[in-house]
């Protein structure tokens, strides 16, 4: 059975919409990390980024695995900061978390359909 040039390419299109689309989150993903003061994130998400800039799939391997297990961006809670020595919450952290936990979810999915697209 011959396989279909144009399904390739159709399959190849959309993984590099998916690839344009994750790279622009993951760009806004820095972004917010930083304005919390979570450098270590925020270089991690540029670190994807700049594997994936560069055409290399390790960049969506390496954004999974920030995901899941303990210490996990699954678990990062941002706007939080200690008011003499009291965790206290900084002024529209809860609008912070919404934008934060929404481009989290979609660079996941977004890395999973990735992961998906090569492995068939």
């Amino acid at each position: 059975m011959t396989e279909n040039p144009s399904l390739h390419s159709l399959d190849e299109l959309k993984m590099g919409q998916m690839t344009e689309q994750l790279i622009d989150v993951l760009d806004q993903l820095a972004i917010v990390l930083e304005s919390d003061g979570a450098t270590d994130w925020s270089q991690w998400m540029r670190k994807a980024k700049a594997h994936l800039m560069n055409s290399d799939y390790y960049g969506v391997e390496y954004l999974l695995s920030a995901f899941g297990g303990m210490g996990s961006l699954n678990d990062l809670i941002l706007g939080q900061h200690h008011v003499d020595g009291v965790w206290a919450w900084k002024p529209g952290y809860v609008e912070l978390n919404t934008r934060f936990d929404a481009l989290r979810s979609e660079a996941a999915a977004l890395a999973s359909a990735i992961k998906r697209t090569q492995q068939n």
